[in-house]
């Protein structure tokens, strides 16, 4: 199977900077709804399934959500002359708390909430970038 590019001149797998790392992160927001109700049918198929609760829980759904989005983290940067700044702090934060669920086998059960809390932090770094870039942002209500 060949894998094709939509940027074949792309450096790097699952891109590299600021603004483009939050984006493609961001990209993966939808797919969470879509994950759990793909585990919730497969859950329902095979109620009485010892194993089922094994390898069908929500944990496991959000440990492979979190498995590709956070791959958009990897080489996510900020600007130099930002490093004394609150988005550096939320960037890592982002970065560890994400790839710590995606790729850090825990033996922690994660929930929907931890899906909230990294697109939460997601929204909050892009506010906090406006308002670097001297704009005056808001979020919206939808």
């Amino acid at each position: 199977m060949t894998i094709t590019s939509r940027h074949p001149k792309a450096e790097t797998e699952f891109g590299k900077g600021l603004i483009v790392c939050l984006v493609k992160f961001a990209e993966h927001a939808e797919r969470w709804g879509e994950d759990k109700r793909m585990y919730e049918v497969l859950r329902k198929r095979e109620p009485d399934s010892a194993n089922i609760e094994r390898f069908l829980n929500e944990s496991m759904a959000v440990e492979m959500f979190f498995s590709g989005a956070s791959d958009h983290l990897f080489q996510i940067e900020v600007p130099k002359g930002w490093e004394e700044t609150e988005i550096v702090e939320k960037v890592n934060e982002l970065r560890e708390f994400c790839l710590m669920i995606g790729h850090g086998f825990t033996q922690r059960k994660h929930t929907e909430e931890d899906v909230n809390k990294a697109y939460d932090l997601c929204e909050e770094i892009a506010l906090l970038i406006d308002r670097k870039l001297g704009l005056e942002p808001d979020i919206g209500q939808f």
